[in-house]
């Protein structure tokens, strides 16, 4: 799931969480610190008001032993004045005192008598007990036949604790939020040279070579990635400038041996009379023919340029009905197949375009149709409207195609497993040339299949107005 999220709110998330968990350990520690030092000021009050009480306690028991003594030679009792005088001393500041022992129960409050119901710990200990709902912290100390106890209030103590926890969730919270806006904001600043490469990127992709990613203007990967991404293209344009200059140097030796050909062929066409009419029928097929690949040779080495789009295209009017016929009687010659040809009524629309350029998107999938099919299987081209456009489609029963390749299929040089064979399945570029003539026409072409039952090209266009 955090994978599917943009790199900016994972940084910030990530940045987000390290601050909790930092926060967390360095205001946790904090309070542990603070709850010590606030029991062990607790324990040190309790343990100070029992000993001061317990030095009472041993002072009354001692001047009762220098006053009196009993018949049998016991020590008195006496009558505890330093004690009741401490207790009334230590009555409102908090501490319940208690002495317990030698026949007797002293107490600085009615509340503090109710310490003997509780668990109280032994002489030199200390533990939490609660009275009438209050929690206590309570220091034991012997003195001589007595225990004196020292119950301090924790109420305060606590207080003071829930407010400093109080304090931590604020601090740490607010903390959090800080440190994950100033993720989000740094790792925005940090990104924006990667998306500076990406809109460039993205009109490298549409076709403008010259675009280049420039500096970003920091001395980091991303620097490294821009000037790899310039590298790149710089050697891709002068690639691309040259195979423009090998095209165009090429167009020109392709037309000049057509030309020499078609002009020996019209010298031999005006021969004469005596020339045999299958000759001359011969001849001026052949004139037809070099003419119409001229005009093709210009249409594909100029898609070859990535010179035409639909702004280029020579448009003329064009017949759908027309263009499949003819692409199936000119087709025929090329295997005997049980040929069909099927016309929709209402299919008998115009396109705008090239009729070239169409017929040959025509012929060269009859052509691939014919290849991988054998002695009579179909071969059929039909015509259906689909709303504002016409379709256009060559089917066969032939060997299929494997699922794996359609993909890739009108890619430049793809040449799936059974056209590995040059003779039968060509440079692979038929069927990508098919397609950027239809798409140059503002078309679609798409296929379907399926191995051992055939295969289905749709050339899709756009109906003429």
């Amino acid at each position: 799931m955090i994978r599917r999220l943009p790199i900016r709110a994972r940084l910030a998330a990530v940045s987000a969480g390290l601050a909790a968990a930092l926060l967390t350990v360095g205001v946790s520690t904090l309070y542990l610190v603070e709850r010590d030092e606030v029991r062990a000021t607790l324990v040190g009050d309790a343990r100070r008001a029992v000993v001061q009480l317990a030095t009472a306690v041993e002072n009354d028991q001692q001047s009762a032993d220098r006053e009196s003594s009993g018949e049998d030679g016991t020590a008195g009792q006496g009558d505890d004045a330093a004690t009741r005088k401490y207790m009334n001393r230590r009555s409102g500041d908090g501490p319940l005192l208690l002495v317990v022992g030698a026949g007797r129960v002293l107490s600085n409050a009615p509340t503090a008598r109710k310490l003997m119901a509780a668990a109280l710990p032994e002489a030199g200990k200390t533990a939490d007990v609660t009275v009438a709902g209050v929690q206590y912290l309570v220091a034991a100390s012997t003195a001589r036949r007595s225990t004196a106890y020292a119950a301090v209030p924790q109420a305060d103590a606590n207080a003071e604790l829930n407010r400093l926890l109080d304090a931590v969730v604020v601090v740490t919270v607010v903390g959090v939020g800080i440190a994950a806006l100033l993720a989000w904001l740094a790792t925005r600043l940090a990104l924006r040279p990667l998306q500076r490469i990406a809109r460039r990127s993205e009109a490298v992709a549409a076709g403008d070579l010259s675009v280049r990613m420039g500096e970003p203007g920091t001395h980091d990967e991303i620097a490294a990635v821009s000037g790899a991404l310039d590298g790149m293209l710089d050697r891709l344009e002068e690639a691309f400038a040259a195979q423009r200059r090998f095209v165009h140097d090429a167009s020109h030796e392709l037309r000049t041996p057509i030309t020499i050909a078609r002009g020996h062929l019209e010298v031999a066409a005006m021969g004469g009379r005596s020339i045999d009419p299958a000759v001359s029928d011969a001849v001026d097929l052949a004139v037809a023919e070099l003419e119409r690949m001229g005009r093709m040779v210009d249409a594909l080495l100029a898609l070859a340029r990535g010179d035409r789009d639909e702004g280029q295209i020579e448009r003329q009017p064009v017949a759908v009905a027309r263009l499949a016929t003819e692409a199936v009687e000119r087709s025929r010659s090329l295997g005997d197949r049980d040929w069909g040809l099927t016309l929709a009524p209402d299919a008998d629309v115009h396109v705008s375009g090239d009729a070239d350029a169409l017929e040959q998107v025509l012929l060269n999938l009859v052509a691939n149709a014919v290849r991988h099919t054998e002695h009579g299987q179909l071969v059929g081209v039909s015509t259906r409207r689909a709303g504002d456009r016409v379709e256009i489609e060559v089917a066969d029963e032939g060997e299929g195609i494997d699922p794996g390749a359609l993909p890739t299929l009108f890619e430049r040089f793809t040449r799936i497993d059974w056209a590995r064979d040059r003779d039968r399945g060509g440079a692979g570029l038929g069927l990508a040339i098919c397609r950027s003539i239809v798409e140059a026409h503002g078309g679609d072409i798409r296929v379907r299949s399926a191995v051992g039952r055939g295969s289905r090209f749709t050339v899709s266009l756009p109906i003429a107005d």
